[in-house]
């Protein structure tokens, strides 16, 4: 944002969001989206995201959500996000990632949302609420050596939409840490699914944000007969993304394969990751 000049701003917002189909004629006389609009255009990013947030607290009609949608990823073109927010993650909470996740085996889809991090605290409970008062996760985490937590909420009916969550972490001795968080729409289709038992396809998106990671490929092989489901083998790749599981030393057996597509930006200091997962039995080395 900063190195575009305003005017040109313009135009590329102007090309974005107002589309033939969409004259956004709720546009004029609504302060608070103007101002959201303004405030970003003119570089302020943190102050429009404010603006943002508020606006979701309005109860906006679907094309006004579309519209917030469409605003909110011109903004993260800046810095993939991370001027969105302003506010810092306290002293003892150093990591937090939110994960909406869509994970497709051979005969149904699960989804699944994770809040994640690391922390120096004993953290007696982590809530997640879509506004005005939807509980998505009230959940105590497990800390883990070397402070490393989760929680999540499985098998939810549908996919988290747009909109504005809170986030609550309260931790023994410490202050409660809150933050709204916004989030934009799911994906419509999967961009990752089975060829055959041997290969998967990874169907190419739009034009990425330069500013924001590339995506990034989580690969894992688990032994069926362990029930920590700890992966015997793992690789990440991004860049050029493979389609096939690789040459690996495992007994030959059958095992449990789960491929990952990860796509990730900021808001301030939290990671917001985007994941779809696609698992099979598989038996190798017959590929």
């Amino acid at each position: 944002m900063k190195k575009l000049s305003i005017t040109s701003s313009v135009l590329l917002l102007h090309s974005v969001l107002y589309t033939p189909s969409v004259l956004a004629k709720w546009f004029n006389g609504q302060d608070l989206y103007t101002t959201s609009h303004q405030r970003i255009l003119e570089g302020n990013t943190s102050a429009g995201f404010d603006s943002i947030i508020q606006a979701w607290q309005q109860a906006p009609n679907t094309e006004q959500q579309a519209n917030l949608n469409e605003l909110l990823e011109f903004a993260i073109t800046e810095d993939c996000g991370h001027s969105l927010e302003q506010k810092a993650l306290p002293s003892w909470l150093s990591k937090l990632s939110i994960q909406r996740e869509v994970i497709q085996n051979l005969n149904q889809v699960m989804l699944k949302l994770s809040i994640v991090g690391l922390t120096r605290s004993k953290i007696s409970e982590i809530t997640f609420t879509k506004w005005p008062e939807d509980n998505i996760i009230v959940s105590t985490p497990s800390i883990q050596e070397g402070g490393y937590f989760s929680v999540e909420a499985r098998r939810m009916e549908k996919p988290l939409s747009s909109g504005v969550y809170k986030i609550t972490v309260k931790a023994n001795g410490e202050k409660d840490w809150i933050s709204w968080v916004v989030l934009s729409e799911p994906a419509l289709k999967q961009s990752l699914g089975w060829r055959d038992s041997k290969n998967w396809r990874i169907e190419q998106e739009g034009l990425p944000n330069p500013a924001c990671p590339s995506r990034i490929l989580s690969i894992n092989l688990y032994d069926l007969n362990d029930t920590t489901w700890t992966p015997l083998w793992t690789e990440e790749v991004d860049g050029k993304l493979p389609t096939t599981l690789p040459k690996i030393d495992v007994p030959d057996g059958r095992y449990w394969l789960s491929v990952g597509l990860i796509k990730s930006r900021w808001q301030g200091e939290i990671s917001i990751l985007d994941i779809q997962r696609i698992t099979r039995p598989v038996d190798y080395p017959s590929f």
